[in-house]
């Protein structure tokens, strides 16, 4: 959009462009013409001057009249031609945005190629060697903090907002406790809750053996913690979430949780979600207890 003194610069410009012309159409095929011919009829003017006189008067015409022509068949007003001229700037504007967006989405996908090479790499590793349970956890937790690493080419995560990261394992008791996060809000020593299942997103997602995401996790009271598990900041942190299912690889059914949330509305949708979709299936592998 063009601000109204823009505007007005525009139109004076063209306005005074149109006026210039006119002016030259007058002098050129008018005014000349008709003091040429007045000086022609005047007596007390010499051959000489009058021969110079006829040739002018006739290169002035024509200039005229290539200049009517001109004007009637290629002039436009000076509100068409700003019309045209803001078309032409909207449309390098609209260029503008595919090329912005196109530029993320590379940015993503190179991001998200990143996270993939690691995870193949540390799944390979696992699958190849004998590693102990404090081994596989070890791997697990690298994976998220190399995702971490990079929230803002996959999900746009901005410094402005609280964001958070966390892997929620299923125990014996049918809870699910939190084996690594990643913040940038609380204190270094603050404890996640224990989820049970079937409890706030991370129990659902749990119970469901999918994916939970919210656009706005506040606005929707089944995502609440109950009792005890409920803190009064959570309408504020936790608005938009993913939660993906961590399956067995045996089964398919939940081991656990890999849970991403924002204080940002609409952070996490279909659209850039894949990564951790992608995460959650290598955690399964890495994670999933070993058949005899």
């Amino acid at each position: 959009m063009f601000d109204r003194k823009f505007y007005r610069e525009i139109r004076k410009w063209f306005g005074a462009l149109a006026r210039f012309r006119r002016y030259a159409l007058l002098i050129s095929s008018i005014l000349v013409p008709a003091l040429l011919g007045i000086l022609g009829a005047a007596g007390g003017i010499s051959p000489e001057v009058r021969a110079v006189m006829v040739p002018a008067q006739i290169t002035t015409l024509g200039f005229g009249l290539l200049l009517g022509v001109g004007l009637f068949w290629f002039d436009e007003s000076a509100a068409l031609v700003f019309q045209k001229f803001a078309h032409e700037t909207m449309h390098s504007a609209v260029l503008q945005g595919d090329i912005d967006k196109q530029r993320t989405e590379l940015t993503q996908l190179s991001a998200h190629i990143n996270c993939l090479s690691v995870a193949a790499r540390a799944v390979e590793a696992v699958l190849l060697s004998a590693s102990t349970p404090d081994g596989l956890q070890a791997t697990a937790k690298q994976l998220l903090e190399n995702l971490v690493d990079q929230r803002n080419q996959l999900f746009g995560t901005g410094d402005d907002e609280q964001w958070n990261f966390a892997i929620y394992l299923r125990n014996p008791v049918d809870e699910l406790f939190c084996l690594h996060h990643r913040r940038n809000y609380g204190l270094p020593g603050d404890i996640p809750r224990n989820w049970p299942v079937g409890s706030g997103h991370v129990g659902l997602t749990c119970q469901r053996d999918g994916e939970l995401l919210t656009d706005d996790a506040a606005s929707q009271d089944v995502f609440q913690g109950k009792g005890d598990l409920l803190r009064d900041y959570d309408r504020v942190r936790y608005r938009g979430i993913a939660s993906i299912c961590i399956p067995d690889v045996n089964d398919g059914r939940a081991i656990g949780v890999l849970v991403a949330t924002s204080s940002k509305v609409g952070r996490y949708s279909q659209d850039n979600v894949q990564p951790l979709r992608d995460l959650a299936q290598s955690l399964g592998v890495i994670l999933s207890p070993r058949q005899a």
